[in-house]
């Protein structure tokens, strides 16, 4: 007597199927993609070494795609924009778009939640590998292209806010073998409610100009903003961060 098939791999595979228009022939891989490690609890297998493939395949289709299409970016530049489009911000949102909240599948402690951007970026990396092991690479271009590069990438090219410019600051030292960035409040200025901070950044060594911010996150993303224009990474028209923000 045949098993009947398992309800929730039949529910991944189907939605799948619809929103993103690509129909596994082993619903495993579909399954594995959308098994959270907090799941383990069920004895299920989760979907980490899968996530280690996608990173790399993500990886790949991102830079050959930039590379093509930014031809008058240096590498500083291309690694910028490469960042901001695999960062776990940009992920988190292409896998709301195609749904992954609704069928991944979590322990208790965090069902009863809002995924954290996290987990949804790390299962959208998981869905990378699993389409990949199913089909070929190409299968999984088509899909980055519509729902990762075409949908995210204008964005970020567009709108500077989008980009980490602190994890961006930390990917360049640690490629490069540098001390991690280091930053320092330099000042603060005006009442508690309304309180500026000027931060400066060190790395490896070398302090880069300081910046102002009505937050500290503010300053310090301002700050690594600062040294990756400073270092040749980044070009981008910037207002003076020599004097403290208007009142």
């Amino acid at each position: 007597m045949e098993t009947a098939p398992d309800p929730r791999k039949v529910k991944i595979v189907s939605h799948l199927a619809q929103r993103i228009g690509y129909t596994f022939r082993n619903p495993d891989f579909a399954f594995l993609a959308m098994t959270h490690s907090s799941a383990k609890e069920e004895g299920l297998d989760c979907n980490e070494r899968l996530e280690f493939l996608g990173d790399s395949i993500l990886g790949q289709v991102a830079c050959e795609h930039l590379y093509k299409t930014f031809t008058d970016q240096q590498e500083g530049e291309l690694s910028v924009t490469k960042s901001a489009l695999v960062s776990a911000k940009t992920l988190a949102r292409a896998a709301q778009a195609i749904g992954l909240e609704e069928i991944l599948i979590t322990g208790k402690g965090i069902a009863e939640k809002k995924r954290p951007k996290s987990i949804l970026a790390n299962g959208f990396e998981a869905l990378v590998a699993a389409i990949y092991l199913d089909s070929d690479l190409e299968t999984v271009r088509t899909f980055l292209m519509k729902h990762l590069i075409e949908a995210q990438l204008p964005n970020i090219t567009h709108n500077p806010h989008e980009r980490n410019y602190k994890s961006m600051l930390q990917d360049y030292a640690q490629k490069n073998g540098m001390r991690l960035p280091d930053y320092r409040v330099a000042r603060s200025v005006g009442p508690d409610h309304r309180k500026r901070f000027q931060v400066a950044v060190e790395v490896d060594g070398r302090t880069y100009d300081a910046t102002w911010g009505y937050s500290k996150k503010e300053a310090e993303q301002r700050a690594a903003r600062q040294a990756l224009m400073s270092l040749g990474l980044l070009v981008e028209p910037e207002n003076s961060n020599s004097a403290p923000p208007p009142e």
